[in-house]
């Protein structure tokens, strides 16, 4: 099969799960949210719309599905790019091609991915220039699923705390909030991580020939702002 195909099928299975992922969240809200209200009409008691704060974890864990599905995505992509199997401005033109995709979502997935204006400079890049850009790519989409699962435990931690101390009519259980306050510690712990990985896999690329410092500093140009963290100058 050729590695367009390969990548339109994976952008448009990525795309349909993303769909699905939301589809399933709006049940759990709407679920949660009648079994909520309905338990403390019944009850007489507001104890039950405690059930409401439980939106926050369920919420969280939809964002984190979303950033790993689309780091999984950006993944598969960057390996086949990398190898030269592919080029992104083609993949671009053909994934706009697909009538079926939707544009919107198509097109903020599309953005995360680096950019060389025309398809003969592109093809022009090296492997080992695609390799470093490749790693910057993944450390921005790295630290921002970081981000998003720290969000997560954080509403979860709080959630759960306070519906506990409801339940149990007592106020030690908010004393878990505590656990709030390791997750700067956890997240600056990760930053520092990510950020060995990416000069350490930018490094090795560097030391090759073929390197070329004009076209990488071009491509992490076109990548979000977080980008500029990930460069070595």
């Amino acid at each position: 099969m050729s590695p367009y195909r390969t990548a339109i099928d994976h952008t448009t299975k990525s795309i349909d799960t993303r769909a699905r992922y939301f589809r399933n969240l709006i049940v759990i809200v709407v679920t949660l949210t009648l079994a909520s209200i309905i338990a403390a009409a019944v009850a007489r008691r507001f104890f039950p719309l405690a059930g409401l704060l439980l939106l926050l974890p369920a919420c969280g864990f939809f964002f984190v599905l979303d950033a790993k599905l689309l780091g999984n995505w950006q993944s598969h992509l960057l390996e086949a790019w990398v190898r030269k199997d592919v080029d992104f401005r083609a993949l671009c033109e053909a994934l706009n091609a697909v009538p079926k995709l939707p544009k919107e979502t198509l097109r903020s997935m599309l953005a995360t991915l680096p950019s060389a204006g025309d398809l003969p400079a592109e093809q022009r890049i090296s492997s080992n220039t695609r390799e470093a850009v490749a790693a910057a790519v993944t450390d921005i989409q790295a630290r921002q699923s970081d981000t998003v699962a720290l969000k997560a435990a954080a509403a979860a931690i709080v959630s759960m705390s306070v519906i506990v101390a409801m339940a149990l009519g007592t106020w030690e259980p908010l004393l878990g909030n505590l656990a709030v306050f390791l997750l700067p510690i956890l997240r600056v712990w990760l930053n520092r991580k990510r950020i060995g990985q990416v000069k350490k896999r930018t490094l090795a690329a560097r030391a090759k020939p073929d390197f070329s410092n004009e076209k990488y500093g071009q491509l992490v140009k076109s990548l979000p702002p977080a980008a500029a963290d990930t460069s070595l100058r």
